[in-house]
């Protein structure tokens, strides 16, 4: 400007301080000015100071286990977190969270770096923060197949069902046979899967508490042709003589077939059932064991004619006119007759 014929300089910072902004501080110079930005700014367009983010600027401005903040003109490196810092001018270590408890009384705590982890013990379910009783009972074939599972918390108890013990493996059945006194002496014990019987033998029933022989040939177990023995505790079927088989069934024997000779040779076998009969043949009659010649010509002269006489012969006889008569057409028996001639 012009004073007393002089050029003299116009302090510019002087009016709204130059045109300088955001925290810049208007610097004169000699026919001029400028703007200067305070530390952590930089000069934007001659007049605007712009903050500088030195977390994005500056290459790891921050220590280890610290996170970078940007502020205004400036910048901040506080303990990333489940880090703290022991003193102003010590490195950030690890918190150790499970100090406080943080977890479920049911979960174990297990610190990490800058953090930490909640796991539900064995037994409980949940994210650890929280931890409810698992039911194991609830899952398949957690206990042996003749044991029963008791809930408890956070575990589980097999107990073997009455009748079984608890081995290694699991439960395994108790044999009360074993023990004498566990059935009456006349009883048989039998052994049952967790549990035991007490019976009568066989061929044996209760009766009074007691065991006594059981008849089985009352209700006819036989071949309807044999004979039933019973014993004790049991029976016995034989076949009647003139059948084979063994009781519980019988075939009747042809003895006519099987034996060699089983008649007379002048007698002829009949089979009946379980046995046989010889009849002798006509003209013979039976004597013991022996067919024997019939003398026809004993009874009623053979029935000949009476004209005629009777003539005995083996297995037969025959009629023979006397003499002075002569057969007739009856076969020659001379049973009829008629007078001849006679001279």
């Amino acid at each position: 400007m012009l004073r007393d014929s002089k050029c003299v300089d116009i302090n510019e910072c002087l009016v709204d301080n130059g045109g300088c902004r955001n925290k810049a501080t208007c610097v004169n110079n000699q026919g001029s000015f400028s703007c200067l930005c305070q530390p952590g700014y930089v000069l934007i367009n001659r007049t605007l100071c712009q903050d500088i983010n030195e977390c994005k600027e500056l290459k790891n401005p921050c220590g280890v286990n610290e996170e970078c903040n940007n502020t205004d003109g400036a910048y901040q490196c506080p303990c990333r977190v489940g880090y703290y810092r022991p003193g102003s001018n010590m490195n950030c270590i690890d918190i150790d969270e499970c100090k406080d408890n943080p977890c479920h009384v049911h979960a174990t705590c297990i610190n990490t770096q800058g953090s930490y982890t909640c796991t539900c013990k064995s037994g409980f379910v949940a994210n650890g923060t929280q931890c409810v009783d698992a039911d194991e009972c609830s899952q398949k074939d957690i206990c042996h197949a003749r044991a029963n599972c008791t809930n408890l918390i956070g575990n589980f108890l097999c107990t073997c069902q009455e009748g079984f013990r608890a081995i290694s493996s699991g439960c395994e059945d108790i044999n009360e046979c074993k023990d004498t006194n566990a059935c009456r002496f006349d009883q048989v014990c039998k052994n049952l899967p967790g549990s035991y019987s007490c019976s009568c033998p066989l061929g044996y029933h209760e009766e009074k508490l007691a065991c006594v022989d059981t008849d089985e040939c009352k209700d006819s177990p036989c071949h309807p042709v044999a004979h039933c023995l019973n014993t004790p505790g049991s029976f016995s079927c034989h076949c009647p003589t003139g059948f084979n088989g063994n009781g519980s069934w019988c075939r009747d024997v042809d003895e006519c077939a099987a034996l060699s000779k089983p008649c007379h040779p002048l007698a002829h076998c009949h089979n009946t059932p379980g046995s046989f009969v010889c009849i002798c043949m006509p003209g013979f009659m039976s004597l013991g064991p022996l067919c024997v010649d019939i003398n026809e010509c004993n009874a009623m002269n053979g029935n000949c004619h009476s004209a005629a006489t009777c003539i005995n012969n083996v297995g037969g006889f025959k009629c023979s006119c006397n003499q002075g008569w002569k057969p007739t057409n009856d076969n020659g028996h001379g049973k009829e007759g008629s007078q001849s001639d006679y001279f």
